[in-house]
């Protein structure tokens, strides 16, 4: 008889990524970028500051992890964006991708933070915490879509776990946060009217700011005209949040995008462009 073989599993090899990026009075001051991370500054002729950023590992996995910081301190008016969508791949256990992205403003500083989509494939899992620290003065936006299979190839994510957290402080006040957990079967939570109606696709949208209440109505009259998206817009305290659903991603992304540029009054970066 012979010996029973000694089995060992080898260790998945797990990508890493680290971003650390900060613009003083429209100046550049750190630039550093590790693992599978990179930054690039495409040459422009708006009146921001534009940062790419790119995942060089081809999307995520359970088990990576990735960190971005991003700081714009005094006279300074930066966007950020992603060279294209991000893909969350099914998870082999029980890990999940996670992403952390911090933010720092100070004085009159203004940050747009602008990755596009990403999408979700079938089992995966995904952690994200976006956490915002802002002067008074500074201003912020944001807009992320996250997609849950892809429409156009017929895509269903059957199981997966998501959790994204964000977290945004004000003078020192925490001024918003809100947090979505989705676990199992994903779709058909989504499935559900009060959950997203049907929808895979959805966009969130924040706007904080002077004058960011007084905003709404405009916001508001512009979505009217897309019946295809559902969307709620919603302002307080100083800031503005807009929500939309779709059950088509492009379709949504193209409203989103030009909502975008018509509220931002300035060119998309050309990464958005398809």
């Amino acid at each position: 008889m012979q010996p029973t073989a000694k089995v060992e599993m080898l260790a998945l090899q797990r990508a890493r990524g680290e971003i650390d990026l900060a613009v003083v009075a429209g100046k550049l001051v750190r630039f550093y970028q590790s693992g599978s991370s990179k930054i690039f500054l495409p040459k422009t002729y708006a009146t921001t500051l534009e940062a790419v950023l790119v995942n060089t590992a081809g999307g995520l996995t359970g088990g990576d992890e990735f960190d971005v910081k991003l700081a714009a301190y005094g006279d300074t008016h930066l966007t950020v964006s992603t060279q294209t969508a991000e893909r969350v791949y099914r998870a082999l256990g029980p890990d999940t991708a996670k992403m952390r992205i911090e933010i720092t403003l100070t004085g009159p500083a203004t940050l747009h933070w602008l990755p596009q989509e990403t999408i979700m494939f079938d089992g995966a899992g995904f952690s994200r915490n976006l956490d915002v620290k802002m002067d008074q003065d500074a201003s912020f936006f944001a807009s992320e879509i996250m997609v849950f299979g892809r429409t156009a190839m017929r895509e269903t994510v059957t199981k997966g776990r998501v959790f994204d957290q964000w977290r945004i402080h004000r003078g020192g006040k925490l001024i918003h946060a809100e947090a979505l957990r989705l676990e199992g079967d994903i779709v058909g939570k989504l499935d559900h009217l009060a959950s997203a109606a049907g929808c895979v696709s959805f966009a969130t949208t924040i706007f904080i700011g002077r004058h960011s209440d007084e905003k709404a109505s405009a916001v508001r009259e512009f979505f009217k005209t897309y019946h295809d998206i559902k969307t709620a817009v919603s302002a307080w305290d100083g800031k503005l949040v807009v929500r939309s659903v779709g059950g088509d991603t492009a379709r949504l992304k193209k409203v989103t995008a030009r909502f975008i540029e018509q509220f931002r009054q300035i060119a998309n970066p050309r990464v958005w462009n398809y």
